[in-house]
């Protein structure tokens, strides 16, 4: 079998994947925040990450994939102005766009799709367990946050150098390592919150947004599994605290590997609603643009690497899928020649490059590049009746194993 080579954050180089217990993989991904819709560059992260969870099933793995839903944190609780009958309706309707665009895209789903609102208490479990350890602090107002002087080595995932003592309190979720210090694992209730308060043996008030994740991967995936994965900008601060959370609450290291996706830019600028070029998935949809040809785009870029969306790159993902579409039906014909080695030899050849390079790093574009030429390959032998109908059996079967993985063809 191929080695799979991962490119792990935490050690900064490629590291062969091997998983915790063998033949199954536990594969935690941050999940949307549904204060808002997600946007285009919100998926570039998600349509990576089922690629990931398709090179392992790919593989062989028994995959046990948990995505979080954030359905309360800063934003949320100001898009809603304290009303939790509102932050509801604002979030779930949120929840169900997001699953939508998920499908549309052919993400296959995660097996659990915990909501933040839904786990309070699994939260308040993991604090309390700080709280013994001694790797918190209270203010006069009943807040709790986490020590970080107390656990050596914050800072190593993101090689944070911080310029200034981190025994300040930083009381908002999103904050820059300029702000760093110590963080809030639980927020006690003031009027602005409105009614968007628990009631616990903390106090009354509302989980930070580092603690969400760490409480829900614990409890769906136990300490450690194999695979941690969420966007660039989750390196610092929430996925940093969430090592200090985890591992300062079980002693116990998080996830085995670290994978990160970095931005999209919106032809070749930064996506923003001032710049008017700002887009969800069903924008670009509404285009007349199909969702499958979104989703080649959004792979046509390594994921260590910025990807520039464009529409003119677009509209020529939406050509090649048609032309593969067209190869893969040419394939289904029921009239063929006599079989041919060549073509046996061919497929044989793509498979095995195609395996090598979704195996390195889970490099897409050569991946796709290698799908492409093959296709085009194919529809060389097509046209000179040079493919019996047992070469077109294997061939397609090749494409749809390559497409298990490339999800370009559903």
């Amino acid at each position: 079998m191929t080695r799979l080579l991962v490119y792990d954050t935490m050690a900064r180089r490629k590291r062969e994947f091997t998983p915790i217990k063998k033949g199954g993989v536990r594969l935690y991904t941050c999940g949307p925040s549904v204060y808002s819709k997600s946007h285009l560059g919100n998926f570039r992260t998600y349509v990576f990450e089922d690629v990931v969870k398709r090179v392992l099933m790919f593989m062989g793995y028994r995959v046990r994939h948990v995505m979080n839903i954030t359905d309360i944190e800063d934003k949320a609780v100001r898009a809603a102005k304290g009303d939790m009958k509102k932050l509801i309706e604002i979030t779930r309707r949120n929840e169900r766009i997001f699953m939508k665009n998920s499908h549309d895209l052919n993400i296959i789903p995660a097996d659990a799709y915990p909501r933040a609102t839904e786990s309070i208490n699994s939260m308040v479990e993991v604090i309390r367990k700080l709280e013994r350890k001694g790797l918190t602090l209270k203010d006069g107002r009943g807040n709790v946050f986490f020590d970080v002087s107390r656990f050596p080595g914050y800072g190593r995932l993101s090689r944070s150098r911080f310029m200034h003592p981190l025994d300040k309190r930083v009381y908002k979720d999103d904050y820059y390592q300029r702000e760093a210090g110590n963080f809030a694992l639980w927020k006690a209730w003031k009027k602005s919150d409105g009614n968007v308060v628990y009631d616990t043996e903390l106090g009354r008030g509302r989980p930070g947004w580092h603690i969400e994740c760490s409480a829900m991967s614990m409890r769906y995936l136990g300490t450690p599994f194999d695979m941690h994965m969420g966007g660039v900008d989750n390196i610092f601060a929430h996925h940093e605290n969430e090592i200090a959370q985890s591992e300062g609450a079980t002693g116990r290291k998080v996830a085995n590997y670290w994978v990160h996706v970095r931005h999209l830019l919106m032809e070749g600028k930064k996506m923003s609603k001032s710049l008017g070029n700002f887009y969800t998935v069903d924008d670009i949809h509404r285009m007349g643009y199909g969702y499958d040809a979104i989703r080649v785009h959004l792979l046509g870029t390594h994921y260590r690497k910025r990807l520039n969306f464009t529409f003119a790159g677009l509209r020529d993902a939406a050509k090649e899928l048609e032309r593969c579409k067209c190869c893969a039906r040419s394939l289904k014909q029921r009239e063929f020649w006599e079989d041919n080695p060549e073509v046996d030899e061919l497929t044989k050849k793509m498979l095995a490059e195609f395996e090598g390079r979704v195996c390195d790093d889970f490099d897409t574009p050569s991946a796709t590049r290698i799908f492409c030429s093959f296709v085009c390959d194919l529809q060389e032998f097509i046209e000179k009746r040079k493919i019996g109908k047992r070469n077109a059996k294997s061939a397609l079967d090749a494409l749809c194993r390559m497409d298990s993985v490339l999800g370009f063809m559903h």
